[in-house]
This record gives structure tokens, sequence and C-alpha cells, in this order.
């Protein structure tokens, strides 16, 4: 599952990042990564992702929570590409 569209990192690369690397903090995934945050919209799940990483939690059952999921627009504002969807009009 992606933490960050911007740079497509998975909740795999999270782990290994924290396990592997010892990144402790979002930044730190990010930089482990070789990435920066762009958009910065992920930065609290990410930060949360690291805590439930280092506690021996599996993120993705953290997802399962849709309010816990800051990407509830599935993707629809940044997609992966980077070009952000068009607008919906309330005529539509």
């Amino acid at each position: 599952m992606y933490l960050c569209l911007c740079h497509a990192i998975t909740d795999d690369q999270a782990t290994w990042a924290v396990r592997e690397l010892g990144a402790d903090s979002a930044e730190a995934v990010f930089e482990a990564l070789g990435a920066r945050p762009d958009c910065r919209r992920c930065l609290d799940f990410m930060e949360d992702a690291v805590l439930t990483i280092r506690a021996g939690e599996s993120v993705q059952a953290r997802m399962e929570d849709p309010l816990a999921n800051p990407w509830a627009c599935g993707g629809r504002c940044r997609p992966v590409w980077g070009t952000p969807a068009p607008a919906l009009s309330a005529a539509s």
C-alpha cells in the first residue's frame, strides 16, 4: 500500500527503512529512501506508520480505518504521475 503518492513509497519500503536502516521518523524514512517530502500531505500518516512499525504492528491493519487514511480521495487529488485530477463540478 502507498504511504506517499508523490514518491510511490509503500509500507514495505517504510518497514525496511525502519527495521533495517533504523529510520525513526518520517523524514528519516524519506532520507533512507533517497527522497524528500513533496506535497507533505503524507507526513502525519508516515509518522504514524513509523510508530506502528516500531511497535511491531502492521501498517496495513492500521489502514483498515478509513478515517486514518489521508488518501481517502483514492489518489484523485494527486495521482502518482503528478497531474491533479480535474475538479468535479456540482452540476455533474
